[in-house]
């Protein structure tokens, strides 16, 4: 203890705790080799399980059929007609590189689910290779890098997002390769190393805006480091201008489309303050309840450490102002827009490595370095064990639905329920030559779906399908009740195909997809069928 409060003064980085035996140098490519082929559980199937998974398979899904269909040189126009014959998709809402990755994967290996399962693996391995070696660089130890490794990704969330086609490890895996260009700022910032942070800062941003965050965490940085001269330097400025140019670049894309994405944060000062309150009333009970078991263990561990490291006068060199300058700034974005569950996993880095270095400098303190690793080698144990009992999501019937479906004569189809863009994922993954189009019940008017209304909107415009969701889910949202009375009395030109179970590990999808041809459906069908698309913010033509 002696030695350790003694270097306190030094400027050099200072190893929380070192393992008897230094791990092997393979080890970090060994845990990402674990995680990412862990990942890819439930990979070889059809069905898509989360409604924005859909949207984002769908968007490299675009990007490859904008490609092989040589319509590079227009790619609004295009984008449109394809929104109009498959409706599930979300650019610009949400930004175009990572679906352009997915191309690359598609145009090599086919428009499958699986590919696209295949580039968030990769990413989350690339992620768990960066973050180990950004935690050896900063804390000079394998083991404490090992430990943050391995419980950060084995978290039930990260778990999510790494068994779907989800965007946050993407977007983690250039967020960490920017913040390596940080590993050493208490050294310098020379302005390569500050070009290359903006770069793979942008390269973020540009997968998911969230990562906006990062354009501060250098300024953060050098106010928690008193580096004055960093701050105001060259380097800093030069870096941040860039940063800024690649995100006005990126808002630029929303202009056409009624700032489509950017829109996520309110702009009037009412709507901010009922986001705020929205979004407090929310997450407030949702960290309570996430604090019960394992994480409120550890929460009470590393805050007793920091009352004793503080007690001790131990905590002033924890080399922490990376990590908490990520737990922190990017708290303001999680309130400022529509909140969800999985917006945590932006934190929880940054919040799981003050956690451990806390326990690590706290337990050479009170056991020596000896017996420091107990604690932590512990947790990251148990959350290990968790993540491997973590069940990956799950989604049947629509798929089955669209397998029926895309079997028979190329036709329009009218599909009823909140999986429709899960169905018509599984029809673009089914049916390559992009015949069969599909009309989103929720982009019609609710009195489509009376009975007259409906056999001649059906007839009108060539619906040769219809396709219910029938859900006696928990989560049933009021829009689903307005074609319930098809599914009880369908029209006389409907027939009954087929009744598909409908099963999820949500309890939204819990009935059956209910499967109609349409028999009188007009040979020639009307135009001008206009489907409102929230993510361009205006109408779009179906095609008929």
């Amino acid at each position: 203890m002696e030695a350790l409060l003694a270097e306190r003064g030094s400027t050099k980085m200072e190893p929380v705790f070192r393992a008897k035996s230094r791990p092997q140098a393979l080890l970090p490519y060994a845990l990402a080799a674990v995680f990412a082929l862990w990942s890819l559980r439930g990979a070889s199937n059809v069905n898509i399980a989360d409604t924005d998974a859909a949207r984002h398979f769908m968007n490299g899904a675009f990007l490859h059929d904008l490609i092989a269909g040589g319509r590079v040189l227009h790619p609004i126009q295009f984008g449109k007609e394809y929104y109009g014959h498959l409706p599930a998709l979300s650019m610009p809402y949400h930004p175009p590189l990572f679906p352009a990755i997915e191309a690359l994967f598609f145009l090599v290996f086919g428009v499958k689910l699986l590919a696209a399962r295949v580039a968030v693996a990769l990413a989350v391995g690339v992620s768990v290779v960066l973050f180990y070696r950004l935690l050896r660089a900063t804390h000079g130890s394998d083991l404490l890098a090992a430990c943050v490794t391995i419980s950060l990704f084995s978290l039930w969330i990260s778990q999510l997002v790494a068994t779907s086609v989800m965007l946050e490890y993407p977007s983690l895996a250039f967020t960490l390769a920017a913040l390596y260009c940080l590993r050493d700022f208490e050294s310098g910032y020379p302005l390569r190393r500050a070009l290359m942070f903006a770069v793979l800062a942008a390269a973020a941003v540009w997968t998911k805006q969230f990562a906006v965050f990062l354009g501060a965490v250098p300024l953060a940085y050098a106010l928690f480091q008193r580096r004055w001269g960093v701050l105001f330097g060259k380097a800093m400025w030069i870096s941040s201008a860039l940063f800024g140019c690649a995100v006005i670049a990126l808002m630029s894309l929303s202009a056409p489309f009624h700032g489509a994405g950017v829109s996520q944060v309110p702009a009037e000062s009412h709507a901010i303050t009922a986001m705020l309150k929205l979004n407090l009333d929310y997450y407030g009970p949702t960290i309570v309840t996430y604090m019960i078991g394992l994480p409120g263990v550890f929460t009470i561990c590393a805050a007793a450490s920091l009352v004793w490291l503080v007690y001790k006068g131990a905590w002033r060199r924890l080399h922490l102002g990376l990590y908490v300058a990520w737990a922190v700034l990017p708290m303001p974005i999680l309130l400022l827009v529509y909140y969800d569950d999985r917006y945590f996993f932006i934190l929880f880095p940054g919040l799981i490595t003050i956690g451990f270095v806390l326990l690590s400098r706290a337990g050479i303190l009170v056991f020596g370095e000896q017996r420091a690793w107990l604690a932590p080698v512990a947790f990251a144990s148990a959350w290990l064990i968790a993540g491997l009992s973590f069940q990956p999501e799950f989604l049947r019937g629509p798929a089955e639905a669209a397998a029926l479906v895309v079997r028979a004569d190329p036709a329009r189809v009218l599909y009823a329920g909140d999986a429709d863009g899960n169905f018509v994922a599984a029809v673009r993954m089914l049916e390559p030559k992009l015949e069969t189009s599909v009309i989103p019940g929720d982009k019609l008017p609710p009195e489509t779906f009376h009975a007259a209304a409906f056999e001649s909107f059906c007839h009108r415009y060539g619906v040769g399908w219809v396709v219910l969701e029938n859900s006696s889910g928990q989560e049933v949202g009021a829009a689903e009740n307005e074609w319930a009375g098809l599914v009880t009395s369908p029209t006389p030109s409907m027939k009954l195909e087929r009744s598909i179970p409908l099963d999820s590990s949500r309890a939204r999808w819990r009935g059956t997809v209910e499967v109609y041809r349409f028999v009188s459906a007009a040979a020639k069908p009307e135009g001008g069928l206009e489907l409102h698309s929230n993510e361009i913010g205006g109408q779009v033509e179906a095609e008929p």
